[in-house]
């Protein structure tokens, strides 16, 4: 089945997949929304009710609110709509869905090879939408776009471990690593947050630098940059080599992530 692929841009500028494909149908769904006279009404309760929210009129001033915010005024607008959405409010958790689709979509590329990217894509944003449903919001206060991507990623991986015996990220692997790490700072972005944990564990003889330098290439390329086995051949090394090396490397994180958090 072909997939009709067209951009269109946000008021902030950037561009957005349209289409059949699932990236396209939210993108082609949030747009309906965003001019929804509907919205509008309930993006206006939210700014009444939820501090961190004040002042945004729509989902566009929601979205930039977001885009434009400090690390700590975004987590506490992150925090509300999580809080909305679990009180019941779709919106809100749709609102949320969309701010991290991107994310979803990348860790959906870190997994190509393994199943067809429509397939990934589905299982991505399946993940994130039980992540939005269970995020602990009391208690993940900090870096909650980093955590929901950390969440997503270790739901996606866990999935496609019941299907392959080998995977790059298992249980107990990058995700959960940087789930634990992120819980202990409070500054910075997801991305960020990956890039300090690998230089510490590069520091600390954890990883090897290159291997750090793989896995940060398959789960967070370089604007422009395609992760999964795109990274790979830019390494010069096949998919399943890549695959083997990045899952020994994020064990040997996660074993080093938890060992550091006892001895604190």
């Amino acid at each position: 089945m072909s997939v009709t692929i067209e951009d269109t841009r946000t008021r902030t500028g950037a561009r957005r997949r349209t289409g059949s494909g699932v990236t396209g149908r939210l993108n082609d769904e949030w747009a309906r929304l965003r001019t929804d006279a509907g919205t509008a009404a309930a993006v206006a309760r939210w700014a009444a009710e939820s501090p961190p929210l004040a002042g945004c009129g729509c989902l566009d001033d929601v979205e930039l609110a977001v885009q434009t915010a400090g690390r700590r005024d975004a987590d506490g607008i992150l925090l509300a709509l999580l809080r909305l959405a679990q009180g019941g409010d779709a919106l809100a958790g749709r609102t949320v869905l969309q701010l991290m689709l991107g994310k979803a979509i990348r860790i959906a590329s870190g997994h190509i090879g393994r199943d067809s990217r429509d397939n990934l894509e589905h299982a991505a944003v399946a993940a994130l939408w039980a992540t939005i449903a269970t995020y602990p919001t009391d208690r993940r206060t900090a870096k909650v776009a980093a955590n929901l991507a950390m969440d997503t990623l270790g739901a996606v991986s866990r999935e496609l471990a019941h299907a392959r015996t080998e995977t790059p990220a298992e249980p107990g692997s990058v995700a959960d690593a940087l789930g634990e790490a992120a819980a202990r700072g409070d500054d910075g972005t997801g991305d960020l947050e990956l890039l300090e944990l690998m230089a510490w564990a590069v520091d600390a003889g954890t990883i090897s630098a290159a291997d750090a330098t793989l896995v940060l290439d398959i789960y967070a390329p370089a604007p422009g940059q395609e992760g999964g086995r795109a990274a790979a051949e830019r390494h010069g090394i096949s998919w399943p080599a890549a695959r083997q090396r990045a899952s020994r490397a994020v064990r040997k994180l996660a074993r080093s992530v938890r060992a550091d958090d006892l001895a604190v």
